[in-house]
């Protein structure tokens, strides 16, 4: 037999493609629950301004975790986790939304808190009339005002929990402050928006 006719030697081992080892799912898990026990206060809060109802906001965020964990395994932990599950419960209630027409947005006295002291009764009642007019706002100012300015979140991560660029996030924020201050200045007798709502402006 001559060289041509001689079949292929196969390939070294040192050559031979090997699949990539499977992630050690323990320690994923693992992480994963870390992860949203860390954020679960926040996820809740927000579940809560989004759905008004506790008992929706609760099952809203549980299948909101369902589903982050199935999609852990893809998800690269050199990303930043919290706007990450914050994206998918967003996602989640925008889907309850279209399913049910009924359903409707309610801020949460959680957010509210982080937006006002409300130390005194007349607090309280500015708080509450805060919370009316977010009610009010498009659904992405809301957003952008519960995110930002009532959970703390900064620009790049609130963009990322909306699937919009940072520069939009900012003018939501800063369009939705606008409309709160002149709405409440428009109420009178009191002329001040609340301390958070106002600082936050500069």
């Amino acid at each position: 037999m001559d060289d041509t006719e001689r079949s292929p030697c196969p390939p070294s081992e040192a050559f031979r493609s090997t699949p990539a080892p499977a992630p050690d799912a323990p320690a994923r898990d693992a992480l994963f629950a870390t992860l949203v026990e860390d954020c679960l206060p926040a996820l809740r809060a927000y579940a809560r301004s989004l759905c008004g109802a506790p008992h929706l906001a609760d099952d809203c965020v549980q299948d909101a975790c369902i589903r982050a964990l199935s999609a852990f395994a893809g998800f690269d932990t050199a990303r930043p986790f919290r706007p990450w599950i914050f994206r998918i419960l967003r996602n989640e209630w925008l889907q309850r939304l279209r399913r049910d027409r009924r359903l409707t947005a309610m801020p949460d006295d959680e957010i509210a808190g982080r937006l006002i002291d409300t130390h005194t009764p007349e607090d309280a009642a500015e708080g509450a009339g805060l919370l009316a007019l977010i009610a009010r706002l498009p659904p992405d100012m809301a957003d952008a005002i519960r995110l930002v300015l009532g959970l703390g979140f900064s620009y790049e991560e609130a963009a990322a929990a909306c699937n919009c660029a940072p520069g939009t996030m900012k003018s939501r924020v800063n369009r939705a402050r606008a409309v709160l201050i002149e709405s409440l200045e428009a109420d009178g007798p009191a002329p001040d928006a609340p301390p958070s709502v106002r600082r936050r402006a500069a």
